[in-house]
């Protein structure tokens, strides 16, 4: 069970990493080119970026709150498109700023 939680954080945890890296793009997430992005390749990109994140030796502190497939599909069509993807890397991009922000307050006391 354990080794399923953790396995669970770390794959969740890609989308946060991989959306965070200014090099990562909708087409990353988008394999096959449609416009669109399916629950199965969301799946497989964080994967992905989960991989090379580790490779590369970066922590993934946040992995428990990576956004799901459903949260970054807003309208519940069962696809990601350009749109709702651009908002999630706003919101990231918010969360991440914010957490910078905390970090210089908390360095400053």
């Amino acid at each position: 069970m354990k080794k399923i939680i953790f396995a669970m954080l770390l794959v969740s945890g890609a989308l946060v990493a991989g959306m965070n890296q200014n090099n990562h793009s909708f087409g990353e997430f988008d394999a096959d080119g449609n416009g669109r992005v399916s629950k199965s390749e969301f799946e497989n990109a964080q994967q992905k970026n989960m991989i090379a994140n580790a490779n590369a030796g970066k922590q993934m502190r946040n992995a428990g709150n990576a956004p799901t497939f459903n949260m970054v599909d807003t309208n519940k069509d069962g696809y990601i498109d350009m749109q709702e993807f651009q908002v999630q890397l706003q919101k990231n991009r918010q969360r991440h700023n914010g957490q910078k922000k905390g970090m210089k307050k908390k360095g400053n006391r």
